[in-house]
């Protein structure tokens, strides 16, 4: 295997180019080498800052797939995630996951941003551009997610205000800080419109739970500038090239130096 380099100008980190190749956050492809699910021609790689030479790999294998050397035309879809489809690209118990289906479409090599639970629906962005993936992840960024809310009940709006208060503040629940950016009451019939920018696991339904109403149906609308809009369940739609230039310079804009 040749790959550390003399010329400091050619040289890259594994985990950037498996980041590039494979469309998966930083982190993901860093926890990808360092597990064993790379290979480099005939011999699995563990060392995710291991410099490499692109030029001089015959084969780069994730998973038992050969990915390509070529630099991909980096691509971002619209997804509706249906109810009860699992946010993963595999799982042994559970066939209706979200790699699987991108998987049948031929969609090697993404991933997405804007994980979901199994029980709630709505906006994932599915792309092949790692860095622009990190970005839409990551909690240091920052990025706004929003949330159409149905409750089991609805509090009177004053009481309600008051729980959207104590939620922007902020509530501590098993260790964690959960909070929104904002919330109000809309629709008819009425449900609650909430925006957040980390989204721990299950984090709307804790904040409710904190004030013993439940969740009965929860859809994300929009991650950042790009909405859900009319997307059906299920459906998978390119972005225009003019959208994804808008959707770039968000990213790029809140993102944080390493």
């Amino acid at each position: 295997m040749h790959i550390v380099m003399d010329s400091p100008d050619t040289k890259l980190k594994l985990l950037l180019l498996v980041q590039r190749q494979a469309g998966v956050s930083r982190r993901k492809a860093q926890e990808l080498i360092s597990t064993g699910e790379v290979a480099i021609d005939d011999g699995l790689v563990t060392d995710p800052f291991l410099l490499i030479e692109p030029e001089a790999i015959q084969q780069l294998v994730l998973r038992g797939h050969p990915l390509s050397l070529q630099s991909p035309e980096l691509r971002v879809y619209r997804y509706h995630k249906p109810k009860g489809m699992l946010c993963s690209h595999d799982d042994p118990h559970e066939g209706n996951t979200v790699g699987r289906i991108l998987r049948s479409e031929g969609f090697f090599g993404y991933s997405w941003a804007g994980r979901l639970d199994q029980d709630a629906e709505g906006l994932l962005l599915v792309t092949n551009d790692g860095v622009l993936l990190n970005q839409l992840s990551h909690p240091r960024y920052e990025v706004p997610k929003t949330y159409q809310v149905w409750l089991d009940r609805l509090p009177k709006r004053a009481v309600l205000d008051g729980m959207l208060r104590e939620m922007k503040r902020g509530i501590d629940d098993d260790g964690d800080r959960l909070r929104i950016t904002s919330g109000h009451i809309a629709g008819s019939p009425p449900h609650v419109m909430l925006q957040l920018t980390e989204g721990k696991k299950r984090e709307i339904k804790r904040l409710f739970a904190h004030f013993q109403l439940q969740v009965v149906r929860l859809l994300r609308i929009a991650i950042g500038p790009v909405e859900l809009g009319g997307l059906r369940p299920g459906s998978l739609e390119q972005m225009t090239d003019a959208d994804t230039e808008i959707l770039r310079s968000f990213a790029q804009g809140t993102s944080a130096p390493d």
